[in-house]
């Protein structure tokens, strides 16, 4: 890349890291004497779109996602999960707490949570509506996101009644995985033992 020239997002892509953000922090200098006028318009032009990070979005009714994740097979093993579970970060199903799928000891919750999650994992366990959080070492029951029409939940689907979305769950768990809040709202931390 020639100094003189501007650098933008694709092009940080096809060029190499360290050079990529050195003619980027010199086009950043150059532009700082301009003001923060000038400092705006050089952000522009990388054409990047931020987002804050955010959970899946799930289907207001239980039965839409039961019925979509029911019977699929897992991508690793190609078998169906008996407790198929969800990562809520990236929609990835996982077969927890089973040895079709570990490696080095490890289940595939665990690998998955260190891969996708940096070590945090958050899985909706499809057969009980059961949110796991996995945070390193540990693990704990957070509750579910799909409640009754009375606000209740349904632990097991033994009631068999139609389940929803419960809207203020769902911001709840995602603002206390946003402010990496779980080692203060939870008590009920258990050692999962590379098992889940």
């Amino acid at each position: 890349m020639a100094s003189g020239e501007n650098i933008t997002a694709a092009s940080a892509l096809h060029e190499e890291a360290a050079t990529a953000a050195k003619a980027w922090a010199r086009q950043l200098a150059s532009a700082a004497s301009g003001g923060q006028l000038a400092i705006r318009r050089v952000i522009r032009s990388l054409h990047v779109v931020w987002a804050q990070p955010a959970l899946l979005a799930l289907p207001r009714d239980y039965d839409r996602l039961f019925t979509y994740y029911h019977e699929r097979v897992c991508l690793q093993c190609g078998a169906v999960p008996k407790e198929a579970s969800v990562c809520l970060l990236c929609g990835t199903l996982v077969c927890l707490k089973q040895a079709c799928c570990r490696r080095h000891q490890v289940a595939e919750a665990v690998q998955h949570a260190q891969e996708c999650g940096g070590g945090t994992g958050i899985f909706l366990v499809v057969t009980s509506t059961y949110i796991i959080v996995i945070r390193g070492r540990r693990a704990c029951l957070w509750g579910s996101l799909y409640l009754d029409d009375y606000d209740e939940e349904d632990r097991d689907l033994k009631r068999g009644k139609p389940l929803y979305l419960s809207q203020d769950r769902l911001e709840l768990l995602q603002a206390q995985w946003l402010a990496h809040r779980f080692d203060h709202t939870k008590r009920t931390w258990v050692w999962h033992r590379d098992s889940l």
